[in-house]
């Protein structure tokens, strides 16, 4: 956990990070997913913001959020994987952090699958380094 926000994980002292799946976070048929739109300006509703990651640091007791959006393909920015994506885990070292799910498919598929991608922190910005998962019919 963060000290600092509950909802990301402590990457190292005063840096944590984070997740949004926003308008993919939920299951959704297969003609909802060619129509789920999402808007990065707004913060209304869960169902209109883009699936984003947060990297937060903290200094002189003030939070600072940086957001950027998922990367194309990264599970987090596909409305066919992202609803399974629960948790975000970080390494020993603090150098790397995983976004983790399992479940069905986002369409209500019977296929069940597990999500696994790795992220780097590279001049502040998440940067996809590996992407793992398994399919299981």
């Amino acid at each position: 956990m963060c000290p600092f926000d509950a909802r990301a994980v402590q990457l190292r002292p005063n840096l944590c990070v984070g997740f949004d799946a926003g308008a993919y976070a939920s299951q959704h048929s297969y003609t909802e997913a060619g129509n789920l739109t999402c808007d990065a300006t707004s913060t209304a509703t869960a169902d209109t913001r883009c699936p984003t990651l947060r990297v937060l640091t903290r200094a002189n007791g003030k939070t600072h959020a940086r957001v950027f959006p998922a990367p194309r393909t990264a599970s987090l920015g596909d409305p066919s994987d992202a609803c399974v994506i629960k948790t975000i885990a970080v390494n020993r070292s603090g150098t790397r952090f995983a976004l983790q799910g399992q479940g069905r498919d986002c369409f209500g598929g019977t296929a069940r699958f597990s999500v696994e991608d790795v992220f780097e922190l590279k001049h502040g910005a998440p940067v996809l380094v590996k992407k793992n998962g398994a399919y299981f019919r």
